[in-house]
Formats: structure tokens, sequence, C-alpha cells
């Protein structure tokens, strides 16, 4: 479980709801109007109501117009709710979707938003038929929704052709690429309310998985903040409880005891510090302070920590990707000799040695090294890695490309590309066979093709196995043991309760 992104959805959205608030905390939210009308899945449909209105509403009325909570589906794969309330917070329209496209679906919800307001339902139930029957595009479309079709225009043609509406157009995001600034609204809102210092001390918290809140009394600050910050840890992302905003009902979920990273509307937070939290590092984004009980900051290496500063405060960096490619370069610093780490031998998978991988660095380095390797982003990034290695599938990425032309991947970068490149030629497929009889017997491993076989034997000349006896040792049998390693099978997992509640936020709630 790499990304918490689904690949490949079905549809573009699932659900629209119009939702009005309810009169008291005791009671429901009212659904006044959703799409698809047959849309028949009864647990969503309770669940996704009480997401529409995650503030005080005894106190408050002025919360901002769009926001975005995410519900996490029982394969751990977000979907997000995104969300534009009216009527001084008293209604709320949500567009349900696997995408995470905040930009189109804001845009959207305004369009639906104008629709409802002058009581054109009927248009507004054929445009979403539209969009909703539509195969997903792919990245950098130019769409164009208009009644009972969709257009795959830029602008130019827009302009000639006038029945067209501006506000539905838009271009379908890359979700793959770097957020950029200002185009990414989360991102943009983060950066802009949150000082560099404060953004490092989170960016470490999160590194160190602690149970981290943030508030704001705007509720689309508050989202995108959440947003914005986890976005930064790419190309690893968080893997415990995730709930960009809190409903009143499922307060009680900042009392639990694993890694979280939840966001808080203030109208809440009297109600949430009277649970008398500990170790909880706190952002609130209103006064951009930053409450922790720990020193998280100074674990990482100082010369990683100086330059990302010194990065994040230079005018230049203020627009386009700069933000997203000085964090980039961070992980890539902290975690990019990871290649140096992969290890080979002849009818075995490709594995991880973590001894390897935290040997041979400056002592700072190091320490806060055997400290991450236990973390479960890091653990979900390197299966991931081995995932695609071991089934034979390329893959070169953003963050690769940065540790190759930063000089981060140590005395191994030139056999590692060799590696990459010899699976790129289909010369390391490798297929997993599960025994179905016992899920806690390991993954086999089996080679499909002789010449598989072949383009490993190439391969293995050119990848230093680096045997020395501190870290492998020698069986009485004679045969090489292996130290600690990751494989896909052997990877250490959250415990199921643990695991049943970051998966479900708000489906299961605590009791």
């Amino acid at each position: 479980m790499d990304s918490r992104i689904k690949e490949n959805p079905q549809r573009t959205f699932d659900l629209v709801l119009q939702v009005k608030c309810q009169a008291s905390e005791n009671e429901d939210p009212v659904v006044l109007w959703k799409f698809p009308e047959d849309f028949g899945d009864q647990e969503v449909l309770h669940i996704l109501p009480k997401f529409c209105f995650p503030f005080d509403i005894t106190r408050v009325t002025h919360v901002g117009q769009h926001f975005t909570f995410v519900l996490t589906d029982i394969e751990s794969k977000q979907r997000f709710g995104f969300c534009r309330l009216t009527s001084g917070g008293k209604v709320c329209l949500c567009i349900l979707s696997y995408l995470p496209w905040f930009e189109v679906y804001y845009k959207l919800l305004n369009t639906l938003a104008d629709y409802l307001a002058k009581d054109q339902e009927d248009d507004l139930n054929d445009l979403l038929e539209t969009w909703y029957n539509h195969p997903v595009p792919v990245a950098n479309t130019p769409i164009s929704l208009s009644l009972n079709k969709v257009i795959f225009a830029s602008k130019q043609v827009l302009k000639s052709q006038p029945c067209l509406t501006a506000h539905s157009y838009f271009i379908t995001p890359d979700t793959t690429g770097l957020p950029t600034i200002p185009e990414s609204r989360n991102l943009t809102e983060y950066f802009v309310a949150v000082d560099v210092n404060n953004m490092l001390q989170l960016y470490a918290s999160m590194l160190h998985e602690r149970r981290i809140v943030i508030t704001s009394s705007k509720l689309s600050t508050l989202t995108a903040c959440v947003h914005g910050s986890a976005a930064l840890l790419y190309p690893m992302h968080w893997q415990h409880i995730y709930i960009p905003v809190l409903p009143p009902h499922l307060l009680d979920y900042c009392c639990a005891p694993m890694p979280y990273l939840i966001g808080v509307h203030f109208s809440l937070m009297e109600r949430v510090k009277s649970k008398s939290l500990e170790d909880v590092v706190m952002l609130n984004v209103d006064t951009n302070t930053l409450e922790t009980p720990f020193n998280d900051l100074s674990s990482l290496p100082s010369e990683v920590v100086s330059t990302l500063k010194n990065k994040l405060k230079k005018q230049s960096t203020a627009t386009g990707d700069g933000v997203a490619r000085a964090f980039l370069r961070a992980q890539a610093a902290l975690f990019g000799s990871y290649r140096d780490a992969l290890r080979y031998k002849p009818g075995e998978p490709v594995s991880f040695c973590e001894e390897s991988f935290v040997k041979h660095r400056s002592s700072t380095t190091k320490q806060f090294l055997e400290t991450a390797v236990n973390l479960q982003l890091f653990k979900q990034f390197i299966e991931g890695r081995l995932a695609k290695l071991n089934a034979g599938k390329a893959f070169s990425d953003v963050f690769e490309e940065e540790i190759a032309s930063g000089g981060f991947s140590g005395g191994n970068s030139r056999s590692y590309n060799q590696w990459v490149h010899t699976v790129k030629k289909g010369g390391a497929l490798i297929n997993t066979a599960m025994n179905k009889a016992s899920p806690a017997v390991k993954t086999a491993y089996r080679y499909a093709k002789s010449h598989a076989k072949q383009g490993i034997k190439e391969v293995k000349s050119k990848l230093k196995h680096k045997e020395t006896e501190d870290e492998y040792g020698t069986s009485s049998s004679g045969f090489v043991q292996y130290t600690p390693i990751y494989t896909l099978a052997n990877t250490q997992r959250l415990n199921t309760e643990k695991r049943h509640l970051a998966q479900n936020p708000g489906i299961h709630q605590p009791t």
C-alpha cells in the first residue's frame, strides 16, 4: 500500500449530494437531493452528510465555502468529498470522487450552485449525467462541460464557440507531477498561511509519525493545509489515520493511541483540548503557532534542514514547483541512498537490506535513519519500490530523477540504472504466487521465462552485493545468510485493530 490514491477509477465521480444542516448536533443532516438517484451504498449515504458540517453549528455561521474531507475505503484508498457551503453555511453541496482534482471539483461545485440558485435542476441533472457517464479523461486534457456533451477543447476553441460557458472549462490535472503555486490551492494556502520555521517543524513531526492536529477557523484553509503538508512527504505517503477535517461526532479520534494527521475546525478545539491530550503536535494556522512536546527538527541532519530552509526563503521558490521541489530534494537527501541497499541473490527476489541502508552515513543522518526504517511511511515506500522491481515494472518518477541529478544515490547509482534498464527490457520478470492455505506463509517467487533468468545474471555482476561480515553471516551449512531485509512478504504490518481504525475513519466509529 504505497500511495493512497486509487488507480484507474471507473468514474469521474460517484455521488453528488445537496445536504441541509441539522437543527442540533443530536440530529442528522437532511439529504435534499442526490445524483444519481439510484446510488445504492446506504453506508456512504449515512456517513457522508455528517462530514458536510464539520464545525460547531450552534456557534459558527461564517466558515468559508470550499473544503475537502476524506473517506477511506476497504482497500485503504482515499475517496474525496469536495464541498461547497451556501446559505450561510446551512446547505452543503458535495461531490464524492476517487480523483484528487481539487481545483476542478471546486469549480464544478460553483457551477452546480449557480444552477440550483436559478432553479435549473433539469439542466443540472443533464450536466451531471453527461459527466458521470463520460470515461475518465487522461491528465492534461482540456475539457469543456456543456449540457448533453463533453467537449475536448482548447481555450481558442471556446472563444470561437461562445455558446460554451467559460466556467465549465478546465484542464484535467496531472496528479503524478509536483504541485505548483498558485495552481495548487492546497499548497498555495499552506505556504501563505504557515511560515518556513513551522513548515519545517511540521515536516519533521510527520517524518517521526506523530499525532498531529491542525486547526483553523476557515474550512478551506484548514483542509488545504492538511492536504498541502501531507503532499510534501512525496514520494512517501502518510499511512496512518488521515482526516483533513473532523466532524463533531468523531472528536474522540483525537484520543487515538496511534499516529494521526487530523484537521479540526477552531470552533471545536475547546472540546478537543478538554480531552487532556498528551504528546500531540498542534498547529494553529490562524495564528501561525505550533506547539509540540518534541524536538523532532533537531533529529534531522542539520545540513538537510539548513539547505531546505535557505531554499524555502528564496523569493524564486515561492512560485511554480519551487516549494514542492525543495522538499523533494530533502527527501532525496534523506532517503535516496535506498538504492545502495537493494540486494539480489540467484533464485530470490530483489530485497532491501536495512543495515546497509543505515551505515556509511554521517552520525546525525545515521541516527535519524535508524529511527526512519521503522516508520510505516518508509516501509510502505520500500515495499512499493520492491513490488515494481520484482514484477518487472519499470518506474521513473521525479523522486528517482532528483536522486540521480542530486547525486544522492551513493556508490551504486550506475549499477542501479543498469538494473532498471534490464527491467524495462523485460529481463527481470518475476511472478508472485501466494499460498492461499495460510496467509502467514511468505510469498513464493519464481521466474516466468528462461531469458528472464539470463537477464538477472547480466545484472548480477553489476549490482554490488557488499557481502561483508557486518551485512551477512555464514550459516553452518556454508550458505550465505542475510541480515534483516525487507521483502514483500515480511514487511512489518500495523496490528489488526490499529489498521481497522486507520483505514476507516468515519465508517467505523470509536466506541
